[in-house]
């Protein structure tokens, strides 16, 4: 079984434009690279944002069976209070969540969710226990990016209640595009929740990205931590080993159990298609000649997160 780990539906108004506008700057920097010139984002996501439109899953579905990809695992993103002042009108967090739960919904042998939502908000544990009790979603998705951090005290009662229902807990960790702050997402603030949290399980999404040694490092003291290496499609494309050696010495230190499979689609899609991201684990190919056992490749791909969500 395959299992993206780290998925996320986007569509017109589903997020801050200014926030999709900070990807789409990103993306002009990337095509720009080798010239220095870079284009306009504004017409960049123009572009774009019918290709990452789905909010019904339908077009999520379609690339998980060119994949071979059997589930995915679905992340709410929460960033509007990063806009306070904002007079965009825009959906409710209870109401995204509840799309994305109608998007399970409809396919409920290929996707499962977990609630997304900033630990800030008044009714945050309300919307946690709503979405576990009355949704069946499966964990917690928190994004410190959007102006806090993860060992914030406003933060606990989630922890204590992912830990009641034992569900894990999926925390960005590493960069992000302007406005959101890296210094809310560093490795060292998810090891003080893994502390003070011990019996919850916590996952450092994107492995930290440039982070990532110090995020493996951590992870060695705190076996409730884990890593998944969702959207690394980037370094991979810019030299396989940038992927393959921090995946090795991860593997090597924490064991394939704690390492995750993700996508971090529909965005990251657009970088490499998912069943050739699929192929870059399956069927890799180092440079450098790093080498993975077949059973450490099956574990990353699926068996890990089978385990963690309890799955089947």
């Amino acid at each position: 079984m395959i299992i993206d780990s780290h998925y996320h539906l986007f569509w017109e108004g589903s997020d801050p434009y200014e926030w999709f506008l900070g990807l789409a700057k990103i993306g002009v920097a990337v095509f720009g690279k080798e010239t220095g010139e870079y284009g306009n984002p504004q017409e960049l996501l123009q572009g774009l944002m019918p290709m990452l439109s789905d909010q019904t899953g339908d077009r999520l579905v379609e690339e998980m069976e060119k994949a071979n990809i059997d589930l995915a695992i679905l992340a709410p993103l929460d960033f509007w209070l990063m806009y306070p002042t904002t007079t965009e009108t825009h959906l409710t967090i209870e109401k995204k969540n509840e799309i994305y739960t109608k998007a399970v919904e409809k396919y409920p042998d290929k996707l499962i969710s977990l609630v997304g939502v900033d630990p800030r908000r008044k009714d945050a544990l309300k919307l946690f226990k709503k979405g576990i009790e009355e949704w069946g979603m499966k964990g917690l998705k928190l994004h410190p990016t959007a102006g806090f951090y993860p060992h914030d005290p406003v933060c606990y009662p989630l922890y204590e209640k992912a830990q009641e229902y034992d569900v894990p807990v999926l925390v960005h960790t590493g960069g992000q595009p302007a406005p959101g702050q890296a210094r809310y997402a560093q490795p060292i603030h998810i090891d003080t929740v893994a502390s003070l949290f011990p019996d919850v399980k916590i996952i450092m999404a994107h492995m930290a990205f440039g982070s990532w040694r110090e995020a493996i490092g951590l992870a060695t003291m705190k076996p409730n931590l884990y890593l998944d290496f969702s959207a690394w499609q980037s370094y991979w494309n810019s030299n396989p080993d940038y992927l393959y050696y921090p995946l090795r010495m991860a593997i090597d230190m924490l064991g394939p159990w704690r390492v995750l499979f993700g996508t971090d689609g529909s965005i990251m899609n657009l970088i490499l298609p998912p069943e050739e991201w699929v192929n870059a684990i399956r069927n890799y190919d180092s440079p450098s000649g790093i080498t993975f056992t077949t059973n450490e490749i099956e574990i990353m791909l699926g068996k890990a997160a089978t385990k963690l969500y309890k799955i089947g």
